[in-house]
């Protein structure tokens, strides 16, 4: 099913991905507690998925409005992709292929920005 989608919901769609990234990244560069933690054990030693991990200083205030900042942005922009207008047209199965095909959309749209040296 080849799908025309609305250009503020292919964008918002673009975004959330980006905004997403832009979180992911951020959170892989900061310290693996928010809260300051100095035994960095976070194991009982009765789980064999348990974790010894090294002590922290936890996020900076600058680490934790990054993060608020980022994670306000995805749940806006997810909720403007899940909530719009465009989806009151589809049901079942069509609604599935459709929500797939925009997230495919939206990625190749983004590469395409890309090679051509945009954001």
């Amino acid at each position: 099913m080849a799908t025309d989608f609305p250009s503020d919901l292919l964008a918002a769609r673009r975004d959330l991905d980006a905004a997403y990234a832009a979180l992911a990244a951020l959170s892989r560069t900061l310290p693996w507690s928010v809260e300051p933690e100095e035994t960095g054990i976070a194991a009982t030693g009765h789980d064999p998925h348990d974790i010894a991990r090294p002590p922290t200083q936890g996020y900076t205030e600058q680490d934790a409005v990054e993060v608020a900042r980022l994670k306000a942005d995805v749940m806006r922009l997810a909720t403007l992709v899940t909530g719009h207008e465009f989806w009151s047209s589809l049901s079942g199965p069509e609604l599935v292929e459709a929500r797939m095909g925009l997230i495919n959309a939206a990625k190749a749209c983004g590469a395409a920005r890309r090679r051509r040296g945009g954001l």
